[in-house]
This record gives structure tokens, sequence and C-alpha cells, in this order.
């Protein structure tokens, strides 16, 4: 339940973005992506039985996924104070 939150959340994020934010339009749409490996990761974690090679990449793709979201927040809310 929740992957498909974080999922979500990331997505309405990358497409609010997408069409308001042009500073972090390229990183939105690497967050997707990254979302998309995570995903794919996670079933083959939980096909392989924690494989600890595949446990760390999708670990890691995770870390990778919050520093995304981190610098669009980021890039988004210095704009919006730069506007002020």
């Amino acid at each position: 339940m929740l992957a498909i939150t974080t999922s979500a959340i990331v997505i309405v994020t990358a497409l609010y973005a997408v069409k308001r934010v042009k500073a972090a339009r390229n990183l939105s749409v690497v967050s997707v992506i990254i979302i998309i490996i995570q995903i794919i990761l996670g079933m083959l974690v939980v096909d392989s039985k924690l494989e600890p090679l595949l446990v760390a990449a999708h670990l890691s793709t995770g870390v990778l996924l919050f520093a995304t979201m981190l610098t669009i927040f980021l890039i988004t809310y210095r704009l919006k104070a730069l506007k002020k």
C-alpha cells in the first residue's frame, strides 16, 4: 500500500512540475523513471527472497528517489520564494 501511495505522489508531483515549473521539468521525468525502476527492483527482491545485492540496489534506488524529490521540492520552493 505504501508503494502505491508513494508512486501516486511521485507521478502527481512530476505532472505538476512538467506543466508549471520549467526548472524542475527534467528532474520530474527522471523521478518517474526512478520510480519505475524502484517498482521493478521491489518485485525482483520479493521474487528472489531477499537476495542481498537486489536489496542493496532497491535501497539505493529509494535513496536516489528521495534525493530527486527533495531537489524538486527545493527548486520549486526557491522559485516560489523569489517571486514574492
